[in-house]
């Protein structure tokens, strides 16, 4: 299993902030699996700049479960009152456990959340769910 976040084309997102929303993550065990749904993303017309890898324990620090600084922790506390917080240590348990994490951006996306989701469970991905603004969505991959 990789331990490192793959390198993406544009700075990487903010993962769980207020800015990161319009995202999908699900877990995979393997990243064969993770490898056959960016190729169903790329076939349904998804840019390979729009997939984030996560994984190990960079990207464990990248999920940053407690919060960075002040307002890190601030926004984590208020989390904590939703599903998000106990999403995030679930994603963070998950890349300490050896699996994969994987993020989709899914800004101009016109296939949205559904085509995702589909290409998701079509790769084995488990925990799969679509973070909107002011919403958390279990897409049931």
């Amino acid at each position: 299993m990789p331990t490192r976040s793959r390198q993406v084309r544009r700075p990487s997102a903010a993962h769980f902030t207020l800015f990161s929303r319009g995202r999908v993550y699900g877990v995979f065990d393997s990243l064969s699996d993770v490898q056959q749904c960016m190729a169903r993303l790329l076939e349904q017309g998804l840019g390979e700049q729009a997939v984030q890898i996560i994984v190990g324990e960079e990207g464990q620090q990248a999920l940053d479960v407690e919060g960075h600084g002040l307002w890190g922790r601030f926004l984590r506390l208020m989390q904590g009152m939703t599903d998000e917080r106990p999403h995030i240590e679930q994603y963070v348990h998950a890349l300490s456990r050896g699996e994969v994490v994987l993020s989709v951006d899914l800004t101009g996306y016109p296939g949205g959340a559904a085509a995702v989701a589909e290409a998701f469970r079509e790769s084995h991905a488990h925990f799969v769910n679509h973070y909107g603004p002011w919403v958390v969505e279990p897409l049931n991959a």
